[in-house]
């Protein structure tokens, strides 16, 4: 098939123009009376806002606003400071708390080890008071033996005076041999 090409003649404008009608039309009339009351309001808002923008109230709000901003970034500056402060007192107390626990640890085991000491010097003590009551009673037992050799030794005088002088040979060596039991065995303890 071959090519079929279509060609629309031109038209003249004035024909154009003529279908339309002369003058504006109606419709682009209300648009551009409707567009002109937006404008109209919208500058006239614009007006307001400007003229309440600049006020005197304004102002002050807006200096009021910028002084408690300011009084509020150096409340904020000042609780940062003293956060921070609180926080490098909690460290240090708590340094100070692990430091008098370590040292009443240290000293809780010396007042045992002190304790134990004492105990033990006590048991030692003890120790010796009883040895030293064993070495009374037996100083006493010595004493009484001696007491006894004694009276012994003055009733055997006695006799021995009576006696004949081969007899006071005899209990004179009885004597120092009883005196060589009795100053050795006291000597000991």
């Amino acid at each position: 098939m071959a090519p079929t090409f279509y060609h629309y003649l031109p038209v003249p404008m004035e024909k154009t123009w003529g279908e339309q009608g002369p003058g504006i039309s109606r419709r682009c009339l209300v648009a551009a009376v409707l567009m002109l009351l937006i404008v109209v309001g919208l500058v006239i808002s614009l007006i307001h806002f400007a003229v309440r923008a600049n006020s005197e109230a304004c102002r002050d709000g807006l200096r009021v606003w910028d002084e408690c901003r300011n009084t509020t970034h150096l409340l904020q500056r000042q609780l940062t400071r003293a956060q921070e402060n609180l926080r490098q007192a909690e460290t240090q107390a708590n340094r100070t708390v692990v430091t008098l626990q370590d040292s009443l640890k240290k000293k809780e085991s010396q007042v045992l080890e002190q304790q134990a000491q004492i105990q033990e010097q006590q048991a030692q003590i003890q120790e010796q008071q009883a040895q030293i009551q064993e070495q009374q009673a037996h100083i006493q037992e010595l004493e009484s033996m001696i007491m006894k050799l004694n009276q012994e030794l003055a009733t055997l005088r006695t006799k021995e005076e009576a006696s004949s002088t081969a007899q006071n040979s005899a209990s004179s060596m009885v004597v120092s041999s009883l005196l060589m039991f009795v100053v050795p065995v006291f000597l000991l303890f």
